[in-house]
């Protein structure tokens, strides 16, 4: 017999899934984006220089913190903070993680993947799951005053992490889509337009692209490790002016413990193998959240 507290929850639960909107492609593209390559949500690392005193402090996206044991005993239906990577799982010293949860949010791989598979006339769209929680793991800032400047290393991501709550109709299917969208796109040619000399020349930038998993069941029920890797970027054409060097492969983790879906991410350069150890982590972090439990 359900308790009324348990009522309760289910009660709040329909009410919410009943005002829930579903996502039109550019709201899911936007969504996207929060979980996209490190560069683009985080201050890049390196020397920052400003020109004004230091007044301002550094922005990172906006995310509410979720504290750890919120909401009593663990649920089993929301997905608790525990069941997350934790900072002294990583091998650096980071911040407190910046956490948000979610309601019907789409499992996203990558969001590059996603283009590439517009771009060859297959249908982006990812699955839904039914809760989520997010979080993000930046190492702590370094900033400096000397003589009216600030100096030193600005806000690095070291860490971004996803861990979805899903149907048992997708954790049968949700891998086999997985290795059709990377079959899809084992090669593909960006083209974005792109600023040359301080924006006083505008081209076509070009880079080949590729997806490829290279390891499978290292971790959990079911596990990929996926390299994502970006070409020199030439000017006009795949012929072209070379206008930057290859980048460092991105590589992505995703992991399945029951009906919980983790997809893990780690700095540009970072080793496939600190990957697999950190997605290992996650997959024991997740057997107490997961239906059913390990």
């Amino acid at each position: 017999m359900r308790s009324d507290d348990d009522i309760g929850l289910v009660e709040r639960v329909q009410q919410e899934l009943r005002s829930v909107r579903w996502l039109e492609t550019a709201e899911v593209r936007a969504v996207a984006r929060r979980r996209s390559r490190f560069t683009a949500v985080a201050v890049a690392v390196g020397v920052v220089v400003l020109s004004i005193p230091l007044v301002a402090a550094v922005a990172l996206p906006p995310r509410q913190p979720a504290m750890p044991g919120e909401g009593g005993a663990i649920s089993r239906a929301e997905i608790p903070f525990e069941a997350l990577l934790q900072p002294e799982d990583l091998p650096m010293e980071v911040d407190a993680p910046i956490v948000e949860a979610g309601l019907a949010e789409p499992i996203v791989i990558d969001p590059e993947l996603a283009r590439c598979l517009q771009a060859k006339g297959t249908s982006p769209d990812w699955e839904t799951s039914r809760y989520s929680r997010s979080q993000f793991m930046h190492r702590p800032a370094d900033i400096r005053v000397e003589d009216g400047m600030a100096l030193g290393r600005g806000i690095s991501i070291v860490l971004m992490q996803d861990v979805y709550r899903i149907t048992p109709e997708l954790e049968r299917t949700l891998f086999a889509g997985i290795d059709r969208q990377v079959s899809t796109c084992l090669n593909w040619e960006s083209i974005e337009m792109g600023s040359i000399d301080d924006m006083t020349e505008w081209a076509d930038f070009h880079a080949m692209q590729s997806w490829a998993v290279v390891d499978r069941q290292f971790a959990g029920d079911e596990s990929v490790l996926i390299r994502h890797t970006v070409g020199e970027t030439r000017r006009g054409d795949a012929d072209g002016e070379v206008l930057a060097a290859p980048m460092p492969p991105n590589v992505i983790a995703v992991v399945r413990v029951g009906d919980l879906v983790t997809v893990v991410g780690v700095e540009s350069g970072a080793s496939e193998s600190e990957l697999r150890r950190l997605a290992t982590i996650a997959a024991g972090r997740m057997c107490v959240a997961a239906n059913p439990q390990c």
